[in-house]
């Protein structure tokens, strides 16, 4: 999977996205509903140390909430396993042990705690054996894959393109490592190709 330092951004930009488009022109402000984004993610994220990281806008000294429209939750499935008490009964834990789980014996076990879970092992038992759903699965599977590989490669791209534009207006190479996140190298590298 695709890591990247810009996991937070992302959410805000996605969460932004969904946020604005519950609005068609002439639309009231009051239609809009709070909006819910939850990041599952195979790699560590934040600088926190636990699996499920939950943020809202809140007043920096008092923690006054600005507002309950928003709400971005990040499980970390790499952290999972770093608590020595991990609580199996907690519900949330459960879905992160069943999405992470590649063992027979550990789903059914969740199944058997959790009436929900179960549905979900049994849609996945019935999709394992069903070769045309196996098929399609991964085939969206290889699509995101390919999308978020399309994403970075587009973000190079421009980074690429702001740092040449910025080359060219004679900017120092501070301010561009500042602009664009390339470092000292990559810059470099980019002068010699423009020369």
């Amino acid at each position: 999977m695709l890591k990247t330092k810009y996991m937070p951004e992302r959410t805000l930009y996605y969460w932004s996205k969904m946020y604005v488009e519950q609005l068609q022109s002439g639309d009231k402000f009051s239609k809009l509903k709070k909006t819910i984004t939850i990041n599952i993610l195979d790699f560590e994220s934040l600088p926190v140390d636990k699996f499920h990281s939950s943020f809202h806008m809140i007043e920096d000294e008092t923690g006054v909430k600005l507002t309950d429209i928003i709400e971005i939750h990040f499980l970390e499935m790499a952290k999972l396993y770093e608590y020595k008490k991990l609580d199996e009964n907690d519900t949330l834990t459960q879905w992160m042990m069943f999405l992470e789980s590649k063992s027979k014996e550990v789903l059914e076990m969740l199944s058997e705690r959790n009436s929900e879970i179960k549905k979900a092992y049994n849609i996945l038992q019935v999709m394992s054996k069903d070769k045309e759903a196996r098929a399609l699965y991964l085939a969206r599977e290889m699509e995101l894959h390919d999308e978020l590989t399309r994403i970075e490669e587009a973000e190079e791209r421009g980074k690429r393109s702001v740092a040449i534009n910025l080359i060219n207006m004679g900017m120092d190479e501070d301010t561009i490592i500042k602009a664009t996140g390339l470092n000292k190298a990559e810059i470099k590298k980019i002068k010699e190709e423009s020369n």
